[in-house]
């Protein structure tokens, strides 16, 4: 049972001097004035901040830094996974508590992302929960022309998808008239041609989940440029794609666009240091208040982009960092909050169990010496399903 000073839900104005009733691992009740349950330990917080646990939706954790492959639909985050970097570790001590992971490509097709938490063990909360494709600049080549050519062979590929389902539906048909007419022959003799089988493609069948209507894989699309969101943007409409817009790091100028299409935005990374290269000419920290203003759902993510001056998986503990900087380019702070805990669950379609701090929901919490985004505020503890994995006190 927890008691801050202050406690943020993740919903409307933060609660002063409410309590969090922790039970199995689980949010068993949460308000003011609440009774104490018989043998409850009570961890009595005043003047200390209670957030929802942080919710990185676009990360680089367990990512060397530097590696990438030309990816294919077919591809797993899972296998390129290193499980002992230190920067794992230290996103507890900097509040995030769940991460999603996107494989580390080159190509237009990238791969199937996994989100998991940060711990010992790496728990997976969902595997093959998105698939990443990008329409961004490639180091060899920045033109728009090159971008195009992505966006083809994204739509290329999912088109050999449909026919390879038409192809499947055909040889079904042909093999139930194949069976129906051996039985008719039998007396005869006369046998029938057997259909030839269509050969199973692991790459197609992941695309075809991506375009399933009935329960849509989400497709997770990097996009940066103008050129490069209004092409997103077309192959999410033209496929009816259940689409994610990632960075669309140049859209402010096309925030009414996105807002228009409905598809939630992960924005990021706020920061950029270095000699900026084309995906981040125009690298503004008020994209994400300008896609609120428009409309759009908003969550915002570290990343980790060597093309934005920071490599690897060490931006992940800058997370509520990221927040706090969007904030200096119009975000409100509620708003901002929002995007790394309860906007990033919807996101990743954990909004029913994580995200904020409700009934029945995840114990995720973090407790903070203060105000969020105060500079001088530190993380005190990190709770993952009840459970202090990380306590200041005790570095």
């Amino acid at each position: 049972m927890l008691r801050p000073g202050r406690l943020f839900t993740g919903h409307g104005t933060p609660l002063e001097n409410g309590t969090v009733i922790l039970q199995g691992g689980k949010i068993h009740a949460v308000g003011k004035d609440l009774a104490i349950p018989v043998g409850a330990v009570v961890l009595d917080l005043p003047g200390r901040t209670v957030i929802p646990g942080l919710i990185d939706s676009a990360s680089r954790l367990m990512l060397a830094a530097g590696e990438r492959s030309p990816g294919a639909a077919e591809q797993s985050v899972l296998d390129s996974l290193d499980h002992y970097l230190p920067d794992t570790q230290e996103a507890l001590r900097y509040g995030v508590t769940t991460v999603h992971l996107s494989p580390p490509g080159t190509g237009p097709i990238q791969g199937l992302g996994a989100t998991l938490r940060p711990t010992p063990v790496h728990r997976i909360l969902a595997n093959e929960s998105a698939l990443k494709v990008s329409l961004a600049s490639q180091p060899e080549t920045s033109s728009t022309a090159q971008r195009y050519e992505a966006y083809q062979q994204i739509r290329a590929a999912f088109e050999a998808a449909r026919q390879y389902q038409k192809a499947r539906e055909k040889y079904r048909k042909d093999l139930a008239e194949f069976d129906a007419r051996q039985k008719e022959t039998a007396k005869t003799g006369a046998s029938p041609a057997e259909p030839q089988k269509v050969r199973m493609d692991r790459r197609n069948e992941v695309l075809l989940r991506a375009l399933d209507p009935s329960n849509p894989l989400p497709v997770r699309i990097e996009a940066h440029t103008p050129d490069a969101i209004f092409l997103a943007l077309k192959l999410a409409e033209d496929f009816k794609l259940r689409a994610i817009l990632e960075n669309a790091t140049d859209g402010t100028g096309s925030a009414e666009a996105i807002a228009a299409s409905k598809i939630p935005v992960i924005a990021g990374p706020m920061f950029r240091y270095g000699i900026p290269q084309v995906d981040y000419l125009n690298h503004s920290v008020g994209l994400p208040g300008a896609l609120v203003r428009a409309g759009s759902p908003l969550a915002i993510a570290s990343f980790g982009d060597d093309r934005a001056g920071h490599p690897g998986p060490g931006g992940t503990r800058f997370l509520l960092e990221s927040a706090a900087l969007a904030c200096s380019g119009g975000l409100k702070p509620e708003t901002a909050l929002a995007a790394v805990t309860l906007e990033a669950a919807r996101v990743l379609g954990l909004d029913k169990t994580h995200g904020s701090i409700e009934k029945g929901k995840a114990a995720d919490l973090v407790v903070l010496s203060g105000d969020p985004f105060d500079p001088e505020t530190v993380v005190e503890r990190t709770i993952l399903d009840g459970e202090t994995v990380y306590e200041r006190r005790k570095d």
